[in-house]
């Protein structure tokens, strides 16, 4: 039915633009023009693109097997073609116009300059408790796509189209007007309702290339379907539409250990999740040594072979200059002539590829931040995947140099590629992933130990959800939840303590026999049989007693403690939660640091009521006090003064309900104190036994007394 519809639509628009030509030559016939060549404008990004673009036109003039758009195909008789009058047909460009489409989950502007996404505003998402609502880092309108940025300039615009390797046809087609079919000629407004599904057509037709995007759009959905062609010469050409650049918050500034910096993420049909970070994508391969602006020429330390096309970066290695095509290599790939120098090439600057490229079959690929992704989703598993990143500055919308990374993935214009753009909610991702047969949820970075955190996230995030829902406050869902899993774990903390009282009770004597056994190994063989007796008491002391043992209880509780960090740090029901007074967001650090000082107090208090052996040794007392005070207050320091308060509230709960359970176990498992009596002559008396002044030792034994001397 969609494609016959699809089917319908393109005949009906052929139609009218057929009729419409033949009409308007009837009532209005067109003068004649002298030809022009296509004048491609400069960048926003690259103010050296004018140049590089006269020069890329000079260098195909020389070059007759080159197809440029506008100029005649290869083997035609060029004596011929001069002696022709100029055609007639002139590019179909329309005038620019926007297209704003909007949904009860998002509102998405499109400009018909490129026919790119120039906005991408999400509003809220379906959970099983219903429609939640979704708002910017500053409470404002969420807006997921960069700003002052399009789609001809060098960091491009979402579902911008890159045609092959074929750079001029690709600029030629984003810098381009497109007409917009299936819209009326007034409606610049488009609201979807429940249930109403729109297709809207962008189409740009000029005498020798025919470019097409197709959108279609399903209210109830956050999936929407694309289909994207390309025609020059007659002959089709591979396309591939940008995913990205920067997809996320767009007012989020916060980065550091507990925020997810902007990356691409693909998995592939062997249920592999690659993931790279914006900063590791074209990396510099090569620093140049020496630039020749007259001829723009450049000399590199390092040779570079097989590249049409490079990224210039800054000495800094990551700033973006500027993108300039090859013109010619020196056989040793050290020297590289250039169309253009953009501006800032200097030695101490470097080379990098303008993209990296993956090959191994991938079901979907997205640009992705801590809370919100675009992602493709094509129907078939593609065979390579391209990413690009520019860390550059915005003009009037950047403060810094911000990186804006993209994903280019291939597209068919018979199968549609479905696109999910909206927020990374554990649930909805699963409901997405189980209706397309993939598995989504692996946009979450669960890290290393995914495969045990992942099982206990779902019930970790059930016991939250559901105790919010009857507090109405997140906060205190965390604190009870946290409690819950301390009061369940206390049986694994009353076996480490025991363990641990065990250890420090035997510990004089296994220090003693570790002594005797150093004096016995300098001479090992008059002493062997000695030895083996000490060895076999100390293995058997350690199995009754072994310090190891307290500790692996408390290891077991690692994969729950970690699960909770992880729901705690990604889940978007902690985003803008408030608790209580001064924490108005469990996303956020707290301002007045006073949930880290309070944890960091906790954590010195439980250290110092764990069950510790015995010892003399001053090495061993000042490993201890580096233990209780100094390592909590750098854990403190480095790690917790910026963490998000839930995470910190969390941790606090819980060594607060440490604290009170070791105070219980300290009091149950303590030894009964030795009984002391009054003074017996000139000595003391303890559980019948004196000791006299005169070193003799006095003890009561069957009713009469028996005095020792004590030697």
């Amino acid at each position: 039915m969609d494609r016959a519809r699809v089917v319908l639509a393109i005949a009906l628009s052929s139609l009218v633009l057929i009729g419409w030509q033949f009409a308007a030559r009837y009532f209005s016939p067109p003068k004649p023009a002298p030809q022009q060549e296509p004048v491609d404008r400069p960048t926003a990004q690259n103010p050296n693109a004018q140049n590089s673009n006269a020069s890329s036109a000079a260098q195909a003039q020389n070059k007759p097997g080159q197809n440029q758009p506008g100029q005649n195909k290869p083997g035609q008789n060029q004596a011929a073609a001069a002696a022709q009058p100029a055609p007639a047909a002139r590019p179909t460009e329309a005038p620019p116009r926007e297209i704003t489409v909007e949904t009860p989950y998002w509102t998405a502007t499109f400009s018909s300059r490129g026919a790119v996404a120039t906005s991408w505003v999400l509003k809220q998402y379906t959970t099983k408790r219903g429609d939640r609502k979704i708002s910017a880092a500053h409470y404002g309108n969420l807006e997921l796509v960069p700003q002052g940025v399009s789609a001809d300039s060098d960091i491009g615009a979402p579902f911008k189209m890159h045609v092959g390797d074929d750079l001029e046809l690709s600029n030629h087609i984003n810098r381009a007007n497109f007409a917009i079919e299936g819209v009326a000629e007034g409606e610049q407004h488009i609201t979807l309702e429940p249930g109403e599904r729109r297709e809207i057509i962008f189409r740009y037709l000029d005498s020798n290339v025919e470019a097409r995007k197709t959108f279609t759009f399903e209210a109830s959905r956050l999936v929407f379907d694309v289909t994207a062609r390309v025609t020059s010469g007659g002959n089709q050409q591979p396309v591939s539409l940008q995913v990205g650049p920067r997809i996320g918050d767009q007012s989020d500034n916060q980065t550091g250990s507990y925020s997810t910096p902007p990356q691409v993420v693909a998995f592939d049909r062997a249920g592999n999740r690659t993931s790279v970070v914006a900063a590791s994508i074209n990396e510099p391969i090569a620093e140049i040594m020496a630039v020749d602006p007259a001829s723009n020429r450049i000399a590199l330390e390092d040779p570079v072979f097989g590249l049409k096309r490079i990224k210039l970066v800054a000495a800094d290695e990551i700033t973006f200059l500027g993108y300039a095509n090859i013109v010619e290599s020196s056989p040793d790939g050290l020297a590289l002539t250039l169309d253009s120098l953009p501006q800032g090439t200097a030695p101490g600057a470097s080379v990098a590829r303008v993209t990296d490229v993956l090959r191994q079959g991938y079901q979907w690929a997205g640009d992705v931040d801590h809370y919100f992704t675009m992602v493709a989703i094509p129907l078939q598993p593609v065979g390579e995947i391209s990413f690009m990143n520019l860390h550059t500055r915005v003009p009037d919308i950047d403060v810094v140099a911000r990186d804006y990374q993209s994903v280019l993935v291939p597209v068919d214009s018979e199968k549609v590629t479905r696109v999910f753009v909206g927020p990374k909610d554990r649930e909805l991702l699963a409901r997405i992933g189980n209706e397309f047969g993939t598995d989504f949820e692996a946009l979450i970075d669960y890290g290393m130990f995914s495969f045990m955190i992942r099982p206990i996230v779902p019930v970790i995030g059930g016991a939250l959800d559901g105790l919010a829902a009857l507090f109405h406050n997140y906060g205190w869902s965390i604190v009870l939840v946290t409690i819950i899993i301390n009061l369940a774990l206390s049986p694994l903390r009353w076996y480490s303590s025991k363990k641990m009282k065990k250890a420090a009770k035997h510990q004089p004597r296994m220090k003693e026999l570790q002594d005797k056994i150093k004096k016995l190994k300098d001479n090992p063989k008059k002493h062997e049989r000695e030895l083996q007796q000490l060895q076999q008491e100390q293995m058997a002391l350690m199995k009754e007693a072994n310090p190891l043992g307290g500790c692996l209880p408390l290891l077991l509780q690692m994969p729950i403690f970690w699960a909770f960090f992880v729901y705690l740090t990604i889940s978007l029901d902690v985003r803008h939660a408030p608790w209580i007074l001064w924490i108005k967001d469990l996303s956020t650090p707290d301002p007045y640091m006073i949930l880290p000082i309070v944890m960091c107090v906790t954590m010195i208090a439980s250290t110092k009521l764990t069950p510790q052996p015995a010892t003399a040794d001053p090495s061993m007392k000042m490993q201890r006090v580096m233990m209780t005070w100094f390592m909590p207050i750098m854990l403190t320091w480095f790690f917790f003064l910026n963490a998000p308060s839930g995470l910190v509230l969390y941790w606090m709960v819980s060594n607060l309900v440490g604290v009170v359970i070791q105070l219980v176990i300290n009091k149950v498992t303590a030894e009964p104190a030795p009984t002391t009596g009054g003074p017996s002559g000139d000595g003391k008396k303890a559980n019948g036994v004196s000791k006299q002044g005169d070193g003799s030792r006095k003890r009561k034994a069957s009713g009469k007394e028996v005095v020792e001397v004590v030697k």
